[in-house]
């Protein structure tokens, strides 16, 4: 089991439930229903945190009737310890959304695991075609699509129903569904493939122009996307056109891009401050497009950055262990926590933008909850 940090009185854990894992959080995620926060670390091992809280911020929170003063009282009782799971996922793989309450990891075996809110383990079959060589999942959990050697399967999470199988001819390294599902983009080999999953005879769009892909973000209307690879530059795609845009120039290395809707906004980490750009007018044809200063400039390259799914606001993480939230466009900040020797390594909201999940290369992970009134 791993073991939690007792409750103290500072705002982060006044807010936040803390768990000391043991080594690098390589990925952190919320099931769709926000019931549950899964950790990756670096070696594969899985925790599993229940978002169940007896004792949540917002039933601590008291507002003094006469002065209208907000107080937030401490935890009378240690947080519940986060679950150590019986799977050892693949750590070249993802775990992903499998319905709405549970998760699906892929073990260095190859075999797939259904993970439930509870922390039940339960063997998947899938029919694929060779080794699995990537996975994702539809934001709501209902889709899902494994590539193999030479196919991509894609399922129906609640009946495991298989929607479609397309043939491929080369390896598949990173997918993603767009966020309406209509889409599923296949990036391998130097190639991008648009599919369309609602009509997988339809054949796919070819885009080239990508080199790298690690990570493949939509944004709301299906129109644009960005590709990111840990290195000093990113893609943005536009869907429609098939034009590619690459943007470089960035002192670190573009670990995340992320649209924002509220904002109309695309942010990325790799720079001294968020670079973001409104999704009016993104870089295109080798133009620069509407930059949108957000946040300070420092004097440390951004690690990763986590955009709110209903605010114009994104969660910023930083090398030397600065979490920050910061308003689109603005050069407000709101620090969440600092924690010293670490990185950030790792950020994740929950649907309803109420929970923050992070991770650090130390092994140290929390899911942060604000109360209703602290963005107003």
């Amino acid at each position: 089991m791993a073991g939690n940090r007792s409750p103290g009185t500072s705002l982060f854990e006044l807010l936040a439930r803390a768990w000391t894992l043991g080594e690098d959080v390589a990925q952190t995620a919320f099931n769709q229903s926000g019931t549950a926060v899964i950790y990756r670390l670096h070696s594969g091992r899985l925790a599993l945190a229940s978002n169940k809280d007896s004792e949540s911020p917002r039933s601590r929170t008291r507002i003094e009737a006469d002065t209208g003063r907000t107080t937030i009282r401490p935890r009378k009782n240690p947080v519940p310890e986060a679950r150590t799971l019986p799977v050892k996922a693949n750590p070249a793989l993802p775990v992903v959304r499998f319905t709405e309450q549970g998760f699906l990891a892929v073990d260095i075996n190859g075999t797939a695991h259904r993970v439930t809110a509870q922390g039940q383990c339960i063997e998947q079959a899938l029919q694929t075609v060779g080794a699995i060589c990537s996975l994702c999942s539809s934001l709501s959990g209902d889709l899902l699509a494994i590539a193999g050697t030479s196919a991509i399967s894609i399922y129906r999470t609640s009946n495991m129903e298989v929607l479609a199988e397309i043939d491929l001819d080369r390896h598949i390294s990173c997918m993603a569904f767009s966020n309406t599902g209509n889409w599923l983009a296949a990036w391998g080999e130097d190639t991008l493939a648009l599919i369309d999953v609602n009509n997988s005879s339809v054949p796919m769009r070819q885009i080239t122009g990508i080199d790298s892909a690690t990570q493949i973000t939509w944004d709301k209307s299906d129109s644009h996307l960005a590709c990111t690879a840990s290195k000093h530059a990113f893609w943005i795609v536009d869907v429609d056109t098939g034009n590619v845009q690459q943007v470089d120039g960035y002192p670190g290395e573009v670990r995340v891009a992320a649209f924002n809707d509220a904002a109309g906004a695309l942010v990325t980490s790799g720079a001294f401050r968020v670079a973001g750009w409104s999704t009016d007018d993104l870089p295109h044809d080798d133009q620069p497009g509407t930059p949108l200063s957000t946040g300070k400039p420092g004097m440390v390259v951004i690690n990763t950055v986590a955009s709110h799914p209903l605010r114009s606001l994104v969660a910023v993480g930083y090398p030397d262990g600065l979490v920050t939230i910061t308003s689109i466009g603005s050069t407000q900040e709101m620090m969440v926590h600092k924690e010293a020797g670490t990185a950030v390594s790792q950020l994740a909201w929950s649907d309803t933008g109420e929970h923050l999940s992070i991770g650090f290369q130390s092994g140290k992970a929390a899911v942060v909850t604000f109360p209703d009134k602290l963005f107003k």
